[in-house]
């Protein structure tokens, strides 16, 4: 309790910091996407899940948030409100309260900070997603907490109880492995014992990572957390050569914006692949494009076939990476490689992708499935408080490397330099027109 004390003297003192900071956040992200609540609205509900926070940091219990998580997703549900709409004052409220937290505490109390913060928020996303999906199947969704309420005392893990009924609104789920999915779904799900999977299934956009893909995504990995999945497989739909063509580029801004900012999408999607307190694992059977590799790369374990190819294509638009998706690759793979795909654009086939390590297994296209759930049913043995701490250990140790303010700041300008210049623009005509680009380096 002497760290859950510490934190909330810290918040205490910086309430107003970090709920103007989030604030601020959602307004700029509103603007560039949706339409905004007023201020008094958009401020009184940060406010509100801000106090929740510290009153489950002083109970020791998860009960205040997951109740109040229910109730705001009715009201958005019944508002017409996506779920990565409604789940976004909790995911930005995470990212300040760490930033805030970890300026104020010593090292040796930062891990435990971003562990509390991870849970308590990380529940509440939940119960917010299990209640959305619900009331979209048309349930109540104010089922039980389903062993949420004690978890600030451990590790975070999973929440729910096996088999509980929850899909991601856009695809069913089935006991046996199979899937009943509606005909227009673009991502299924299907449960095998203790194994989750994942089908991304948008033939006609060769499974490009949409704002409504991503969507569907989550809220899968929300629904197989509630049935208590302790290991997740993502694949592409049987059939595909394309395992995902990368970032819905229709989708990217115009110009004078940041194109891979915080509230884009995919890096949404990154994070909640990257904290899922179990092992995810991509199941490549075909090419990887772009941002698609980004999503391979912050899997756990990557199988793939001698289908399977990888390539990282931002210089093909003029678009500038964002320092974050770097530090994926920089956690995975030789600093030449890594520079060599980006500077390239060119791909890495099955077999060089696995001497390089970008994949665990190099097994043949007809044993790819079994292969692949063979190694999920085994790590599903294993303990998962063992396991999800294990990995929200090792993405602390991965993720937050030591950056300067001021190198932070030059960088973000070399970026913006890029992205407000002609090349951009003329790397999203050229791929929309389809043709070569003409970079002219202004």
């Amino acid at each position: 309790m002497e760290i859950s004390m510490r934190i909330s003297a810290v918040l205490a003192q910086a309430g107003d910091r970090v709920i103007g900071d989030v604030v601020a956040t959602l307004d700029q992200r509103d603007q560039a996407h949706r339409r905004a609540p007023s201020p008094a609205e958009r401020r009184h509900d940060v406010e509100h899940l801000f106090d929740l926070v510290r009153q489950c940091l002083q109970d020791g219990r998860a009960d205040p948030i997951i109740t109040a998580s229910q109730q705001i997703a009715a009201d958005r549900f019944a508002a017409g409100i996506d779920l990565a709409d409604a789940q976004a004052a909790f995911v930005v409220l995470e990212d300040v309260l760490w930033r805030h937290l970890s300026a104020e505490l010593a090292a040796d109390q930062q891990l435990e900070t971003l562990r509390l913060v991870n849970t308590i928020l990380g529940t509440g996303k939940d119960a917010l997603a299990r209640t959305y999906v619900a009331l979209a199947q048309g349930g109540s969704g104010t089922g039980p907490a389903d062993g949420t309420a004690d978890a600030l005392t451990g590790p975070p893990g999973s929440a729910g109880p096996p088999g509980s009924a929850s899909t991601d609104g856009t695809a069913g789920t089935s006991g046996t492995g199979g899937t009943d999915a509606p005909v227009d779904a673009i991502v299924q799900t299907a449960v095998q014992g203790k194994v989750g999977i994942i089908t991304l299934d948008d033939r006609q956009k060769r499974n490009a990572i949409s704002a409504r893909m991503v969507t569907s995504i989550v809220a899968a990995l929300a629904s197989l957390r509630a049935q208590d999945m302790r290991t997740i497989v993502i694949r592409a739909a049987g059939g595909m050569s394309v395992w995902s063509s990368g970032h819905d580029i229709s989708e990217l801004p115009q110009g004078r914006r940041d194109p891979l900012g915080y509230d884009d999408p995919l890096e949404g999607l990154l994070r909640a692949i990257r904290t899922f307190p179990a092992p995810v694992v991509a199941m490549v059977h075909g090419t990887v494009w772009g941002g698609a590799l980004d999503l391979v790369l912050s899997c756990d374990l990557v199988i793939a076939d001698e289908t399977a190819s990888f390539a990282i294509t931002p210089a093909n638009l003029g678009l500038p990476y964002n320092t974050t998706g770097l530090l994926h690759f920089v956690g995975r793979l030789p600093i030449n490689l890594i520079k060599e795909m980006f500077f390239t654009a060119a791909s890495l086939d099955a077999q060089k992708a696995k001497e390089w390590m970008v994949v665990n297994h190099l097994v043949a296209s007809g044993e790819l499935e079994a292969a692949t759930l063979e190694l999920a049913r085994t790590m599903a043995t294993k303990s998962p408080m063992a396991m999800a701490v294990i990995k929200e250990q090792l993405r602390v140790l991965t993720d937050y490397q030591p950056i300067a303010a001021q190198v932070y700041e030059r960088l973000q300008g070399l970026r913006r330099q890029a992205y407000d210049s002609s090349d951009y623009l003329e790397g999203l005509r050229a791929f929309a027109e389809k043709r070569q680009p003409i970079f002219r380096g202004t």
